[in-house]
C-alpha cells in the first residue's frame, strides 16, 4: 500500500508552491479515488500490450511480470451462498476468474450452449465436471443439484482511498486511525485508508493527482508539469 498522507502532503507542496490555491481534503479524496482507478484500469491494457511485444526478460525488469504482480494485489477468493438458484458475485468484483465446485474447476458456457449441453446425455454436467453460466448478478452452476462448495477466484476493485482528519480550530490534521470500508462511513471526516496500489506506483500516483489538481486550482503549469511527468514515467516502462 501507499501511505495516503505522504501523497497528500507531496501534492500540496508541489501544487501550492507559490500559494496559488489550496486543495481541500474532500477535493483530494475525490482526485485520489479517480487517480487510483485510472492507474488500476491501465494495468490491463499495459499487460495486453506487453503480451503482444517482447519485453526484456530478467528477474526485475520484465515488464509483463511486473504489471502482473501489481494486478495480483487485487486477487481474492469468495465462497458465495446460493440465492434463488444463483451464486451472487461479491460486491467488490471487478473481473471473475476461476469458478470451482469442491475444488474442481467449472467450465464456462454461454447461455445458448448450456441448452444443448443439458440436452445431451454425453455432455450433461455432473458434480465432478460442473459447468456454469454468468450474467449481471452472479453465476448459475450446472448440475442444479450443486448448492454448496462453490468458490470464486477474482480480481476486486480497489477500495476508495481516504485522507481522514480531525479539526483543531479550523485546521484539518491527519487522522491515522484505520478506516474500515465495511463499517465506517465516507461521509465522516475522521479515519484514513491508504492507496491499495503497489509502492512502485507512487510517482505515477503523484503525477496523476497533480494533473487533476491543476484543473481544480486553475493552474495550467501544474497540469503541464504533471502531464510531462506522466509522459516520462510511461517512457521508462516501454
Amino acid at each position: 500500500m501507499i501511505n495516503i498522507n505522504n501523497v497528500y502532503q507531496t501534492v500540496l507542496v508541489l501544487a501550492n508552491k507559490d500559494n496559488r490555491g489550496y486543495i481541500t481534503p474532500d477535493e483530494f479524496n475525490r482526485m485520489a479515488d479517480q487517480a487510483q482507478n485510472e492507474i488500476f484500469e491501465a494495468y490491463f491494457s499495459r499487460q495486453s500490450n506487453y503480451e503482444r511485444g517482447n519485453p526484456v526478460q530478467s528477474d526485475f525488469s520484465d515488464a509483463k511480470s511486473n504489471v502482473s504482480e501489481r494486478i495480483n494485489l487485487f486477487y481474492k477468493s469468495n465462497i458465495p451462498t446460493i440465492a434463488n438458484g444463483i451464486f451472487p458475485y461479491p460486491s467488490d468484483l471487478r473481473q471473475l476468474g476461476i469458478v470451482s465446485v469442491n475444488n474442481v474447476v467449472a467450465d464456462k458456457a454461454s447461455h445458448e450452449k448450456i441448452k444443448y449441453i443439458n440436452l445431451s446425455p454425453l455432455t450433461y454436467p455432473v458434480a465432478t465436471q460442473p459447468v456454469y453460466t454468468s450474467d449481471g448478478t452472479g453465476v448459475t452452476i450446472y448440475p442444479s443439484s450443486v448448492t454448496t462448495g462453490v468458490k470464486f477466484e477474482y480480481l476486486k476493485n480497489p477500495v476508495r482511498p481516504k485522507w481522514g482528519y480531525v479539526l483543531q480550530g479550523t485546521i484539518p490534521y491527519y487522522d491515522s486511525t484505520q478506516f474500515d470500508p465495511a463499517t465506517d462511513s465516507y461521509d465522516t471526516a475522521a479515519k484514513s485508508y491508504n492507496f491499495e496500489l503497489a509502492p512502485a506506483e507512487y510517482p505515477e500516483l503523484i503525477a496523476t493527482i497533480l494533473g487533476y489538481a491543476g484543473l481544480t486550482i486553475k493552474q495550467a503549469d501544474v497540469t503541464g508539469f504533471a502531464q510531462g511527468k506522466e509522459g516520462q514515467l510511461q517512457q521508462t516502462e516501454q
